[in-house]
């Protein structure tokens, strides 16, 4: 109750700001959009009928927003709670099993999408390393950035992640962009296809988890839908959007998937089912 009343209340204080823009789209700056779904009277997702991003409203102030990671006022459980040595020890030795961060899918996903031992992969928002310190196991080698300074800190004394501070530096060297469920808290989507276009060789592979933002899986859980974005989730991410900005930003072939993903799909960057819960992305990159 206590963090519905606090959104309600950062919400209604948002929309009193109003001002030019104030409901743009994130990504296209674009003001044709129609409202999808209500929350508490002062608070929207809209969808923007030039390239059907769905995104709350109202918006983030950009600078609190990167203070909010930072500084990790963010907490989301597993993925930004830093484990005890003892924790993780206990972690380490079992792979990741039976916790909700194992990421044996993903890396089969990696697989089947032609990535094989030695690629380079960037784990793009890689909270405390734990999907990182996996693809190492798995045999790649693994560069890890994340804004979070405790989370990296605690990623590279505590995994021996490889942490990049400046992307830059990644260049055009980059065989697998790859982030899980980090694009939904970004203030404009676009950040993400940018830095992927830029560190990718031709023929590089983008792979990117995010919560379903697809009218199909909206038909078939809507509680569950609607429940996935608010303060947190500023951003719900439709398979028309992904695909759209992909060939926009250069990933001539792309595909989109919901859970649970079939490896033949993946291979053929077939389109699979878009009711699951989680959406996945993945582009081959031609510069």
């Amino acid at each position: 109750m206590a963090s519905r009343l606090g959104y309600f209340l950062w919400a209604f204080q948002r929309s009193l700001l109003g001002g030019a823009g104030a409901n743009a789209c994130p990504a296209c700056e674009g003001l044709d959009h129609q409202v999808v779904h209500r929350k508490y009277g002062v608070t929207a997702l809209r969808e923007c009928r030039n390239c059907s991003l769905r995104f709350r409203t109202p918006k983030d102030d950009p600078a609190a927003a990167e203070t909010f990671y930072v500084d990790e006022v963010y907490k989301q459980g597993f993925t930004t709670d830093l484990p005890s040595d003892a924790e993780l020890q206990t972690m380490l030795a079992s792979q990741f099993a039976n916790t909700e961060k194992y990421f044996g899918y993903q890396i089969e996903a990696i697989a089947a999408a032609g990535l094989n031992p030695g690629s380079r992969i960037l784990d793009f928002g890689s909270s405390w390393g734990y999907a990182s310190w996996q693809m190492r196991q798995a045999g790649f080698e693994v560069f890890s950035y994340e804004i979070g300074r405790e989370r990296a800190r605690y990623a590279k004394e505590k995994l021996q992640c490889t942490m990049v501070d400046d992307l830059r530096t990644l260049d055009g060297t980059i065989d697998c962009f790859f982030s899980a469920h980090v694009i939904e808290h970004l203030p404009n989507p676009n950040l993400m296809f940018e830095e992927a276009a830029k560190v990718l060789r031709p023929g590089g592979v983008f792979i990117c988890y995010c919560p379903n933002g697809a009218q199909e899986r909206e038909r078939k859980h809507f509680d569950d839908y609607h429940r996935n974005w608010g303060k947190v989730h500023p951003l719900m991410l439709t398979p028309e959007f992904m695909k759209g900005e992909a060939h926009r930003y250069g990933f001539t072939q792309c595909a989109v998937f919901s859970s649970p993903v079939p490896s033949d799909n993946i291979k053929a960057l077939r389109d699979a089912n878009l009711d699951g819960d989680e959406l996945l992305t993945i582009g081959r990159y031609q510069a």
